[in-house]
């Protein structure tokens, strides 16, 4: 399992970008979108990989998709994220507002691209997990680059919807209204979680250790006044990993390898009602056990 970045390497990665995992929207349309048949009886889940270039993702797996759950794993440096896009919205108008908002902090930009763009989770680089496509339309994976957006051929998605188990969890991790975090106060070392998000607004997951007796009031004063000339606090530890985006009311699974110890939960996607302030400045942080 890829080691997260420490706590000052994932501040300055979102206040440089902004948009570390990128936004989404509570609409299902696409351009592309047909609705799908009821589900018909129980089939096999496919499995897509994903692998990361400077340039490019390149994507593999069935050729051909129906609507449900799927297994990803992703290869590379970087994550990779399923979205869709509103009709009249296209990947060029989701590049260009991102990159505006990663370059300018222009928050026009980040709202319409929250408007017109669904991201339905993702993996990091040398992850496994799953993700459920919910409907039959086309599917562009992307992540955020060091120079913006980087984008793979759209996967399509058709036919009649499958109906698959959702993997056995070791228990979940939770992004509530707050925004908050609920769910599982201890999990194994190694082993599966569900990632839900029952907020009104995008989130993802950062586990990052900590020393253990680390206090959210710790974390969130460094990360408050931290300005990067500092040497970064004697509790951050090496453990760690992060997964992609997920819009309100989605959910994905996540297998894991990570050491035992403290963890500090947070997300640091950007409040567009709040400057684009990431959600962990905010106070969105809680601190767990992996066993």
């Amino acid at each position: 399992m890829q080691m997260a970045k420490t706590v000052r390497g994932v501040v300055a990665a979102v206040c440089a970008t902004a948009l570390v995992s990128t936004p989404l929207l509570l609409t299902q349309a696409g351009a592309d979108a047909t609705t799908a048949p009821t589900a018909s009886r129980a089939a096999p889940m496919p499995h897509i990989t994903a692998t990361i270039t400077k340039k490019a993702i390149r994507v593999k797996g069935p050729d051909t998709i129906r609507p449900g759950r799927v297994k990803l794993s992703v290869k590379g440096k970087g994550a990779v994220e399923l979205a869709r896009f509103k009709r009249g919205y296209d990947l060029a108008d989701f590049t260009k507002d991102v990159n505006k908002f990663g370059a300018k902090g222009d928050l026009k930009a980040l709202k319409r691209a929250l408007r017109n763009t669904t991201i339905f989770g993702g993996l990091s680089g040398g992850s496994s997990g799953t993700i459920v496509l919910p409907t039959a339309g086309s599917y562009t994976p992307f992540w955020l680059g060091e120079r913006g957006v980087v984008a793979g051929k759209a996967l399509v998605v058709r036919g009649a919807k499958r109906s698959t188990k959702t993997p056995r969890v070791d228990g979940s991790i939770i992004a509530k209204v707050g925004p908050a975090w609920g769910g599982a106060s201890s999990l194994p070392a190694k082993g599966r979680f569900a990632f839900k998000n029952k907020g009104d607004e995008p989130h993802f997951v950062i586990l990052q250790q900590v020393a253990e007796g680390t206090t959210t009031d710790q974390v969130l004063q460094f990360l408050q006044t931290d300005d990067g000339t500092s040497p970064p606090p004697s509790w951050v530890l090496a453990g760690g990993m992060e997964t992609g985006t997920l819009s309100p009311r989605r959910s994905m699974t996540v297998n894991y390898d990570l050491p035992a110890g403290q963890y500090v939960v947070m997300c640091f996607f950007p409040d567009p009602e709040m400057g684009g302030m990431p959600h962990a400045l905010m106070g969105m942080l809680r601190m767990i056990h992996l066993t």
